[in-house]
């Protein structure tokens, strides 16, 4: 068992609520995007039936040290109240031909609990 799957287990087990499987224009991790306000999307995991997401904030950086740090350079939504986890615009600083993002969500709970940060993810621009 992968050390991924185990904390998930155990976040499942403790009851939480945890965003995984990052997409970025449908697509993991994609390469040569062309949208200047890509749409990204994250599925969410819970042991405890119904649950569903009150809230979610996203972070991006264009580096994966800075997103490890939790420093959102590019991006950095705030508490966005809302349940939506699908279609979510990128609304950051202007992206350039061949700019790598790195970004990851954190999500509240239907009672206000804070979940952990996902697993960063990333995109890649295309020629713009």
């Amino acid at each position: 068992m992968s050390l991924l799957t185990t904390l998930l287990l155990g976040i499942a087990a403790a009851g939480g609520i945890h965003p995984e499987a990052l997409r970025c224009e449908y697509r993991a991790n994609p390469l040569g995007i062309d949208a200047m306000q890509p749409r990204l999307a994250w599925q969410l995991t819970s042991a405890r039936r119904g649950e569903l997401q009150s809230a979610y904030q996203i972070i991006c950086a264009d580096s994966a040290q800075a997103i490890q740090a939790g420093q959102g350079d590019l991006w950095n939504s705030g508490k966005v109240n809302t349940d939506r986890s699908t279609q979510v615009v990128y609304s950051g600083k202007p992206l350039q031909s061949r700019e790598r993002v790195w970004w990851r969500v954190r999500v509240w709970d239907r009672d206000g609990k804070l979940s952990a940060w996902s697993t960063p993810a990333s995109w890649e621009m295309g020629l713009l």
